[in-house]
């Protein structure tokens, strides 16, 4: 899989896409993927976020994933997904 350098190259567009993916990769894809989150996303939860979203106080999707990414960059004053 061809992922970017960071968060911040993703429309939010592809970055949910990104995450609808990672739903049906195969496990060293998967791996990978989760690896590149790991590193890449700077939110307190972490990857977790995207694992355990439900643990984390949000709704298990995509959609209330990038939801709380948003409104926690932006809390923070961090730019998160190209425009």
């Amino acid at each position: 899989m061809n992922l970017k350098k960071n968060i911040e190259e993703y429309s939010e567009f592809d970055f949910c896409n990104l995450l609808k993916y990672l739903n049906n990769a195969q496990e060293k894809e998967a791996d990978e993927i989760m690896d590149w989150l790991d590193d890449n996303i700077k939110h307190p939860d972490g990857y977790g976020l995207i694992t355990h979203p439900i643990e984390c106080g949000i709704e298990d999707s995509p959609e209330a994933v990038i939801a709380e990414l948003k409104r926690w960059y932006r809390e923070q004053g961090l730019f998160l997904f190209k425009e």
